[in-house]
């Protein structure tokens, strides 16, 4: 029932569009914006299963090498993200890449960032990236709303029993700490694969499914949690 937008910023890897169904197969060579001299709003979003979404990945085509020096990277996320029509909004959510250089910190300088969500896989590789960037934000006093596993688990589909498929490790990491809460574990199911690569979100298009129900779970508790 929340009117939300997602932008996705991740320049090197923008792959919201082709989770929600929607392709930009034509070259846009040039459309990355860096600086203007205006500061009002013009890019209007496109609307997609009741989200407004913008993501680089609008900006150039599928097959375009996107390939900005690094001090640039933070600058054309900022002002694409301020460029953009986004109306009246109860949520905003960024995608970020993973890692602590940009376009985290142009972000975390530019906007107030009511929180981060640090996302995770169970395997130690995933946790030292995601252990960095939970630093990162702390740093930047940004506070961290919780973290979410994903591929955490899969359901046998014969037996119905749970697999971890992931070997959990017992070094100790910043983002396994007691105080950061988990919001949910997301199973690795092929029906999350499938709705994917259709363009067609799970929680969108089977909305009564356990997988899609584990969202909704960790939505509603973002939910309560940022409306305090």
């Amino acid at each position: 029932g929340a009117q939300v937008g997602i932008f996705d910023a991740d320049i090197y890897g923008p792959n919201v569009p082709l989770m929600l169904g929607v392709r930009r197969t034509a070259s846009a060579s040039g459309l990355l914006p860096i600086a203007r001299a205006k500061t009002e709003p013009y890019i209007p979003p496109m609307e997609r299963f009741g989200l407004k979404v913008m993501s680089i990945g609008l900006l150039v085509g599928e097959n375009d090498a996107v390939m900005p020096d690094p001090h640039d990277a933070g600058r054309i996320v900022t002002q694409t993200l301020g460029d953009v029509l986004w109306g009246a909004l109860d949520y905003l959510l960024i995608d970020l890449p993973p890692g602590t250089g940009e376009p985290q910190h142009s972000l975390v300088r530019s906007y107030q960032i009511d929180g981060a969500v640090v996302v995770t896989t169970p395997q130690d590789l995933s946790l030292l990236d995601t252990s960095r960037s939970l630093g990162m934000f702390r740093s930047a006093s940004v506070p961290i709303l919780g973290g979410i596993q994903n591929m955490s688990f899969m359901i046998c589909p014969h037996g119905g029993e749970q697999i971890e498929v992931f070997h959990h490790s017992e070094r100790t990491w910043a983002v396994r700490d007691a105080s950061l809460p988990l919001l949910g574990r997301i199973p690795m199911d092929i029906a999350i694969s499938r709705g994917i690569d259709a363009g067609h979100p799970l929680v969108q298009a089977a909305p009564g499914s356990a997988d899609a129900a584990a969202f909704g779970a960790i939505a509603a508790t973002l939910d309560t949690m940022l409306r305090g």
